[in-house]
């Protein structure tokens, strides 16, 4: 056949394309436009079993709509009932209102497909992620991590998995020498344990979980009033686990946890851990950003004594979901992580062969390109730019803690490291468990009538409105409506409740 059919050929119409991409573009700019104006809720809010109802449609079996069709759906049903993420009220994940150019990058990024498993299935686009990894790098040290090198995943979880796999071959190695727990598993080995703050994200534990140790291998490391590790507790736990026999894999810190954006004492424990021969790993998905910054970079001090830091693109980097980074210091240790033949894709006798071959080592086969959002936006804007983001985001989150400190109806858990602020509305005669359910409702009110968007956390059996402020176009007016809203939201609760 020298022609394809007729429909595929006009599935692939470069004017249709054309066409119904400038009209998308046109929607998606009206769409910013009127986020960022906040114009309209930030969330219209639907029970989920109800919607789900309304979307059973009967699977297509030939074309029953068309782009004019589709466009018009993404206008009236999609595009409104999604959670307006540029909006000012939108205050509540870490998940960033993404940098405009960056989505277009994402653009590039589908229509190109780059695959990625091997250079050949992606050249430019493994030039990129090794550029980009570099500068990542180099924002953490220029001197201790000189032979450092990575990779970009899927997201954090992926990234910590991948940090935690190396860790478990290159600690089982020093246990014995001739261990290969890739290939041979665990079973031989004295029980491998993690050793994490009490408030380390979950995907530490689930990485425990898939790697086969269990989730109880990750023992707690108790943390001080503001959420940070307690040193002190981790010698503790360090020496109950001699005691016991037990192998560390890893220690893991947070540098900007997920409850409170606290930052632990990264030096303290990074010293601690190279006197004692312990992997140290920082989960910098949400913090490991304040390293653009030349004002708070130094709240991260200590990271460059990490073996292994994860450091997400999609939060406090403003990109579009997911793009994260797994760094190593010494970047001999990232080929520790997946040690399998797969001859169909990796032909090279030595890591220097395969160091273009990215899905030696990441879980990813297919593997997107990541890097180009980050490199466009490294590239125009400049350290400097994104620097900016992260001082206003911090700012703005102390000017918030400052305004519930002078409210005495409200609670104020600390004053925030980073970007994450965690309150309580204060309701008088209440009981422990009243004033933790009062929260959540107040949350589940605000929701629901879509005003804005904030989540919660629960800390040592005390449950805290919980709002990241990472959005540049929330204003002080915008804290102050939260707070107002907040008192409303309480006496609706209270007068629906009797």
């Amino acid at each position: 056949m020298t022609h394809p059919n007729p429909i595929i050929a006009e599935m692939f119409d470069p004017k249709q394309f054309s066409e119904t991409g400038h009209q998308l573009i046109d929607l998606l700019t009206s769409h910013l436009q009127a986020n960022i104006a906040g114009t309209s809720k930030v969330l219209n809010w639907k029970i989920p079993n109800i919607e789900d109802s309304h979307w059973n449609y009967p699977l297509p079996q030939h074309s029953t709509i068309k782009p004019q069709d589709l466009l018009r759906k993404l206008t009236q049903e999609i595009l409104p009932n999604n959670l307006a993420i540029h909006h000012p009220h939108n205050i509540g994940h870490q998940v960033a209102c993404p940098l405009p150019i960056a989505a277009l990058c994402d653009l590039v990024a589908s229509l190109t497909n780059q695959a990625m498993a091997v250079y050949e299935a992606g050249p430019s686009a493994t030039m990129l992620e090794r550029q980009v990894i570099r500068w990542l790098c180099k924002l953490i040290d220029e001197t201790s991590w000189n032979h450092a090198g990575g990779v970009l995943t899927s997201g954090g979880t992926q990234a910590n998995l991948t940090a935690l796999l190396v860790a478990r071959q290159v600690s089982s190695r020093k246990e014995n020498p001739s261990s290969n727990a890739w290939k041979d598993g665990i079973a031989h080995h004295s029980p491998l344990r993690i050793l994490a703050s009490e408030h380390a994200h979950y995907s530490i534990s689930r990485a425990a979980g898939i790697m086969g140790l269990g989730s109880d291998s990750v023992i707690k490391v108790a943390t001080d009033p503001n959420g940070r590790f307690d040193i002190n507790a981790l010698k503790i736990a360090h020496r109950n686990c001699i005691a016991l026999k037990e192998t560390i894999i890893a220690v893991v810190a947070n540098a900007g946890c997920t409850a409170t954006g606290s930052i632990d004492p990264l030096k303290a424990i990074g010293e601690y851990c190279q006197a004692n021969r312990l992997w140290f790993h920082v989960d910098g998905a949400h913090g490991a950003s304040a390293l653009l910054s030349k004002k708070h970079r130094k709240k991260v001090s200590g990271i460059e004594l990490a073996d292994s830091v994860i450091w997400d693109g999609h939060k406090l980097m403003y990109m579009p979901a997911t793009v994260s980074a797994v760094l190593f210091r010494n970047e001999e240790d990232s080929y520790a992580a997946f040690n399998q033949d797969a001859s169909y894709l990796f032909q090279g006798e030595s890591h220097e062969e395969e160091a273009f071959n990215l899905s030696y080592r990441t879980l990813e086969c297919t593997k997107r390109m990541m890097a180009l959002k980050l490199w466009a936006v490294f590239s125009l804007y400049g350290i400097e730019s994104m620097g900016a983001l992260i001082d206003e985001a911090f700012a703005k989150a102390l000017v918030f803690a400052k305004k519930i400190q002078k409210s005495p109806s409200f609670e104020l858990l600390m004053s925030p490291e980073t970007n994450i602020v965690c309150f309580r509305y204060l309701r008088q005669h209440a009981n422990h468990k009243e004033a933790n359910k009062h929260q959540s409702d107040i949350r589940r009110q605000i929701i629901q009538n879509g005003a804005f968007h904030i989540t919660q956390a629960d800390l040592h059996g005390v449950t805290w409105l919980r709002t990241t402020l990472m959005n540049p176009f929330t204003t002080e007016k915008d804290l102050d409506e939260l707070l107002e809203n907040v008192a409303s939201a309480s006496q609706t609760v209270l007068s629906m409740a009797k």
